[in-house]
C-alpha cells in the first residue's frame, strides 16, 4: 500500500469515527428530546381533558358527558386520547392527526422511541363514576421529525467528510509529488545516470532529502570520473610499458640478431671444414627464427602502425594481409566515411578487437566469411564483427584473448557483447569517445 493510500485510509477512518460519535451523541440527545416532548404532550392532553369536562358540566347532562366528550376534544401533538363510557364500555377517540408522510425506518424508531407512557384519568361526575379517559404518548410525529433532522445531519457530515477527504487527497498528492521526483532520480542513479539531479524543492520537509540525494549523485559522479581517469591511466601505462618493451626489443634485440647473422655468414664463409660451416648455418637459422619470434612479439606488444597512420588505413592493411594469408576467406571491412581519429588507447583497442575477433573466427569457428563494420555515434565508437562459423559451444568458457579484451574495454568505460547461434557469432563492442557532462535538474 502506498504512503498516500495509508494517509487517506487513516484520515477516512478518523472521519468515520467522528461521524459515528456524532451519530451516537445525536441519537442520545434525540431520545431524550422525544421523551420530553411525549411527556409534555401527555400532560397537555390531561389538562385539555380536565378543562373540557369542566366546561361540559352544567351544559350537558351528566349521563351524556362521556358520550359527547370525544366530540369536544382535539388531540394535541404527541398524545392519543381514548374515552371509555361506564354505561356501555365503548372506547371512543377524538379525530387524531394524520400519520406523518415521511415516516422513519423501523430501526431508527426503535433506537429513539421512549418507553411507552399511559395515563388513566377516572371521570367522576356528581359523585358517580362515569368512566375514564386513557391518555397514551404518541412519539411518531416527533420521531419522523428527528429522522429528517438526523438524515440531513448525516448527509451533511458525510458530504463534508468526503469533501475533506478529497481536499486532503489532493494536498497529499501535491505534497508527495516531489517524493516521486526523488524516487525517479534515485532510479536514474541505480541505472548509472549519475548526472541526474533533483534540484531545490520548496517543501521544507523534503528539501534536505533532495539536497543530500543531489550531493550523493555529485559524489558518485566524481567517483566515476576519478575511476574512469584511473582506468584510462592503467590502460595508458600498460600501453606505454608494452611500447617501451617493444622499442627495447626492436632497438636492442634487432641489431644483435642482425650482427649474429652477419657473424654466422662470415664464419660459414671462412669455415675450414664442413662441420664448422654446418654449425655456422645452424647459428644463422636459429638467429632467423629468433628474429621471426621477435617480430611477432613486437606486433603483439605494439602494432607499429597504430598511432602512426589513420586507423582506417591500419585496419584496411590488416584485412588485406589477412586476405592474402587466407585466400579462401571472405573478409569485408566497412569503415564509416569521414571517421574521426580516436585517441591512441581507443585506436589500439579497436585494432585488438578486430585482431581477436578475426583470429577466433578463423581458428575456432571455421568461418568462411567475416563482416566488419566500424562507425561512431555521438558518444561511442562502435564495431561489429559477424561471422558465419559454427558459433561458440554452449557452456564453453571465453578464451584468454576475449577475456583480456573484455577487461580492456571495461577499463576504458565500454562494453563487449557476444551473441552466438547456429548461423554464427556476432561480436559488438562500444567504446566511449569522450566523457560527456550533462546536468539534468527537475523541480
Amino acid at each position: 500500500m502506498t504512503l498516500r493510500a495509508r494517509i487517506l485510509l487513516v484520515i477516512v477512518a478518523m472521519q468515520l469515527l467522528l461521524v459515528g460519535v456524532l451519530a451516537l451523541g445525536s441519537l442520545d440527545r434525540l431520545r431524550r428530546d422525544i421523551a420530553t416532548e411525549t411527556r409534555m404532550g401527555a400532560q397537555t392532553a390531561r389538562n385539555l381533558v380536565l378543562a373540557t369536562i369542566g366546561t361540559m358540566q352544567g351544559a350537558v347532562p351528566a349521563d351524556r358527558i362521556m358520550a359527547r366528550l370525544p366530540e369536544r376534544l382535539a388531540e394535541p401533538r404527541h398524545a392519543r386520547i381514548g374515552v371509555v363510557d361506564a354505561l356501555d364500555g365503548t372506547l371512543r377517540q377524538p379525530p387524531g392527526p394524520a400519520d406523518p408522510a415521511d415516516r422513519s425506518p423501523g430501526w431508527f424508531a426503535a433506537l429513539v422511541a421512549p418507553d411507552p407512557q399511559e395515563t388513566r384519568l377516572p371521570v367522576v361526575i356528581e359523585g358517580r363514576p362515569r368512566g375514564y379517559v386513557l391518555i397514551t404518548g404518541d412519539p411518531a410525529e416527533e420521531i419522523a421529525r428527528a429522522w429528517r433532522d438526523m438524515r440531513d445531519l448525516m448527509a451533511l457530515a458525510l458530504g463534508t467528510a468526503a469533501l475533506q477527504a478529497g481536499l486532503i487527497a489532493w494536498a497529499v498528492g501535491q505534497g508527495l509529488r516531489p517524493v516521486a521526483t526523488i524516487a525517479a532520480r534515485l532510479s536514474d542513479l541505480t541505472r548509472g545516470e549519475l548526472e541526474a539531479r533533483i534540484g531545490p524543492l520548496p517543501q521544507p520537509d523534503l528539501a534536505p532529502l533532495a539536497r543530500h540525494a543531489d550531493a550523493l549523485a555529485q559524489a558518485l559522479e566524481r567517483a566515476r570520473t576519478d575511476r574512469i581517469r584511473l582506468q584510462h591511466q592503467i590502460v595508458a601505462r600498460g600501453d606505454a610499458e608494452r611500447k617501451a618493451i617493444a622499442r627495447d626489443l626492436h632497438d636492442e634485440m634487432g641489431p644483435c640478431l642482425f650482427g649474429l647473422r652477419v657473424e654466422a655468414d662470415a664464419l660459414r664463409a671462412a669455415a675450414p671444414d664442413d662441420a664448422t660451416a654446418q654449425s655456422a648455418e645452424q647459428i644463422a637459422a636459429i638467429a632467423e627464427q629468433i628474429s621471426r619470434v621477435n617480430r611477432a612479439l613486437l606486433n603483439d606488444l605494439r602494432p607499429m602502425a597504430v598511432g602512426q597512420l589513420p586507423l582506417a588505413v591500419v585496419l584496411g592493411d590488416y584485412v588485406d594481409d589477412l586476405t592474402r594469408r587466407f585466400p579462401d576467406m571472405d573478409v569485408r571491412l566497412d569503415v564509416a566515411a569521414a571517421l574521426p581519429e580516436p585517441d591512441e588507447a581507443s585506436a589500439l583497442t579497436l585494432f585488438r578487437i578486430l585482431q581477436e575477433g578475426t583470429t577466433n573466427a578463423l581458428r575456432h569457428a571455421q568461418a568462411g566469411r567475416i563482416d566488419i563494420r566500424l562507425w561512431t555515434d555521438p558518444a561511442h565508437w562502435r564495431m561489429i564483427l559477424a561471422d558465419d562459423g559454427t558459433g561458440i559451444a554452449e557452456g564453453r568458457r571465453e578464451g584468454a584473448g576475449l577475456t583480456g579484451m573484455r577487461e580492456r574495454i571495461t577499463l576504458l568505460g565500454g562494453d563487449l557483447q557476444i551473441r552466438t547461434d547456429a548461423s554464427g557469432t556476432v561480436l559488438e563492442a562500444r567504446l566511449p569517445r569522450a566523457p560527456a557532462t550533462r546536468n539534468r535538474t527537475t523541480t
